[in-house]
């Protein structure tokens, strides 16, 4: 069963999408530590043993956790937002760092096909806005028709 993704409110509808985080950043950071220790325990182990090449290996490894850790929570409050109102459609979304707000008129707005992942593009004149990215592809069709409808009423 199709189950909605928007929320009809007083005001419209909105269609909210963010990332799936399934660990706090804290319990994150201790895994990441945790592991990076044990790799620089194991490199010091065997630098002692006469293995001198495996440290620097360890400590590279332990960069690669470091540098992931940032991705992962410069990235854990990516969203997207679509409101769609009596007369406007607003949309924010939030990748990184980057943030974008655009403001479409509602009768003005269509869908358009997408090539890129099946996104869903809505089109205002000549400004295209892709939506979708923090939604699974399977559930993109049943986020469009949606949408279509919210524009629609």
């Amino acid at each position: 069963m199709n189950t909605p993704i928007g929320l009809k409110t007083n005001y419209g509808y909105e269609f909210y999408l963010k990332r799936n985080c399934s660990i706090s950043p804290v319990l994150l950071a201790v895994i990441f530590m945790f592991l990076g220790t044990v790799s620089v325990l194991i490199g010091t182990i065997f630098f002692l043993l006469g293995a001198t090449l495996i440290l620097p290996f360890s400590f590279i490894e332990v960069l690669a956790l470091v540098v992931a850790y940032f991705y992962i929570a410069l990235h854990a409050n990516d969203f997207e937002r679509l409101r769609v109102d009596n007369e406007n459609v607003y949309f924010e979304s939030k990748f990184g760092s980057r943030f974008l707000e655009e403001k479409f008129l509602r009768s003005m707005t269509r869908i358009l096909p997408s090539d890129r992942k099946n996104l869903i593009n809505l089109c205002h004149g000549q400004r295209n806005i892709l939506f979708g990215y923090n939604i699974h592809m399977n559930s993109r069709s049943i986020l469009e028709k949606e949408i279509k409808q919210a524009l629609q009423i």
